[in-house]
């Protein structure tokens, strides 16, 4: 009485096991239980062909300024927040860019959410801040400093190859206030500081007080020129230098009374206003009175204030005297290697793109984007010449709605793989990516970086890719985010999903989809044959919708949004009221 069910038994499992579908053999999942309806409104739009879903575009920021040691910072900037000083402080949350010049000029391509239409741009010198709202036109942003010192000489420095900073063997100038206007004999004159070689002020006017030998019966201690620090009031002259970390600069000034007996300062640090005195000099009339001291420069310092400041005269009589030249500054113990980076941000730095994913391609789904959701952020860090290092890519897979073991990767169109050095992060468990030994996949002819091959395992986890390149390459090598990101279904390494019109990688064959009635993309341009995509990227905020609700019910704009080419609702996808 056994055998009977035995027999059915087996008969029952191999009727079953022939049900169970390959992994590599993709078939439409069932989707009955989203709403027809909602999916042939969804079909039925009319979504112009040239239209791929982008929800930023490349903008080229292009900046000029001679001024040494200044530092930008760009921050996307919107006027709907409110009055422009709450706009502005909306806009200190969302920094672009952060970094330096190279040569007085810096031009960067990078991603800009099309939400925002506008930069606020902040100038950093020392601590004096500048800033200035900038619009975005034709996906150019442009800015000019007019640098009032740009024609007069000043202490240099230059960028090796590895990214560090050199001074230079004339890092300071003028120290004898030689290289200026001619003088008269008889009185002394006040050239605007950009006139004067190397040489800065504190005063109002900008001037900067010049003495020739002889002139009212004082001799210069050294050449034919000499300068007062009291030119109608106390004031300053400095120099801002190059300087290393941990290296020992000594200096020495020759100072001298004008009237009778004046007081000056030495200070020295890295800002004009916070610089602490390292030397009291007091000194009478009668005679040239030298001073010296060593300064050895902080950690994470790279340039240096210089400061020779009139603190009181004889008599309180400010007209003239606190005399000072031949001043000379140089460094006797060389400092450690100061490496200068600047950052790019994307979409800001604070805040997370998402993408995400049908993947039912080549045939299509519930349209609830949610069967793999990713936000992420990348940043992409710059050497001294703007030059990309390192890419870090932090993402969290937030919503896994369908039951695929479906992997994510991204390909660097522009790169070979020998140009990346390392990659650490990946978390690859199904032995379907066979990579080289810098992490990048094998067989491929650009840089391919596969993050994960099994998103259920990944669910709900954060984790960072980062990418170092083995010599930094230009951002227009790069490309710009979110470079290639596409979904690697089932485990199929044949099968992967993309951005629309985007191309694959060298292993999938598009050019082999069956053509079938339920077949939406038999040209492998990943949008079907009414332009809806498998795979939407947002530079912002995304939540996915529920299980079997189309995006078009979760994002009330989402129709108006493609229907006008991007150009209408730009922020469908913000949690505003009424979204």
């Amino acid at each position: 009485m056994k055998a009977p069910k035995l027999h059915f038994i087996l008969i029952f499992l191999v009727i079953f096991t022939s049900c169970v579908p390959n992994e590599g053999d993709l078939q439409p999942q069932e989707t009955a239980e989203t709403p027809v309806d909602a999916i042939k409104v969804l079909e039925s739009l009319s979504i112009p062909s040239s239209f791929n879903f982008e929800t930023e575009r490349a903008v080229t920021l292009t900046i000029n300024d001679t001024t040494p040691y200044v530092s930008y910072e760009i921050f996307a900037y919107s006027d709907n927040v409110g009055t422009e000083t709450e706009n502005i402080s909306e806009a200190l949350n969302n920094l672009l860019f952060a970094g330096k010049l190279f040569n007085g000029e810096l031009s960067q391509v990078f991603s800009l959410s099309s939400v925002y239409g506008k930069v606020y741009l902040l100038r950093k010198d020392g601590l004096e801040y500048t800033s200035q709202i900038l619009t975005v036109l034709n996906n150019q942003i442009d800015f000019k400093f007019a640098n009032k010192s740009a024609n007069k000489s000043t202490g240099t420095s230059k960028t090796n190859n590895t990214g560090c900073t050199e001074c230079t063997t004339n890092f300071f100038l003028n120290g004898s206030f030689e290289n200026g206007p001619e003088l008269p004999n008889n009185k002394p004159i006040n050239p605007k500081e950009q006139d004067v070689d190397g040489w800065s002020t504190t005063a109002s006017n900008n001037k900067i007080e010049l003495w020739k030998s002889g002139n009212n019966g004082v001799s210069s201690q050294n050449g034919l020129y000499f300068t007062a620090l009291n030119a109608k009031k106390n004031t300053a002259v400095y120099q801002r230098i190059c300087t290393s970390p941990g290296a020992e600069i000594t200096w020495s000034v020759w100072h001298r009374g004008g009237q009778g007996t004046d007081v000056s300062v030495v200070k020295i640090g890295q800002y004009l206003t916070t610089a602490t005195t390292e030397a009291t000099m007091t000194t009478n009339n009668t005679a040239w009175i030298k001073y010296t001291g060593t300064y050895t420069v902080p950690a994470g310092q790279v340039d240096t204030y210089f400061i020779f400041e009139a603190v009181s005269s004889h008599n309180n009589d400010k007209s003239d005297g606190n005399f000072i030249d031949n001043v000379v500054i140089a460094e006797t113990v060389a400092g450690t290697c100061a490496s200068i980076t600047s950052k790019m941000f994307y979409p800001t730095e604070f805040t997370k793109a998402n993408i995400a994913f049908e993947d039912q391609w080549p045939y299509t789904g519930d349209y609830d984007f949610n069967d793999l959701v990713m936000n992420y952020n990348i940043v992409t860090t710059l050497n001294a010449q703007n030059k990309v290092t390192q890419i870090d890519y932090n993402y969290t897979v937030e919503s896994i709605g369908g039951s695929y073991r479906n992997g994510f990767g991204i390909e660097l169109e522009g790169v070979l793989p020998s140009a990346v050095a390392s990659v650490s992060g990946a978390n690859l468990t199904e032995g379907i990516i066979t990579n080289n030994a810098n992490g990048t996949e094998q067989s491929q002819p650009n840089a391919v970086i596969v993050f994960f091959d099994n998103g259920h395992i990944n669910e709900g986890l954060s984790n960072t890719i980062s990418i170092i390149f083995t010599n930094p390459i230009t951002t227009a090598s790069l490309g710009t985010a979110p470079f290639n990101p596409f979904l690697i279904i089932n485990r199929n390494r044949l099968k992967e999903i993309h951005l629309p019109t985007k191309p694959t990688t060298y292993f999938p064959t598009t050019t082999n989809i069956v053509t079938s009635p339920t077949v939406k993309d038999s040209d492998g341009d990943f949008k079907t044959t009414t332009g809806l995509p498998w795979a939407i990227n947002v530079a912002g905020n995304y939540k996915a919708p529920k299980e079997k609700i189309t995006i078009t019910e979760g994002y009330n704009f989402f129709s108006n949004w493609a229907s006008s080419g991007g150009k209408s609702k730009v922020d469908w996808h913000e949690d505003k009221t009424g979204h």
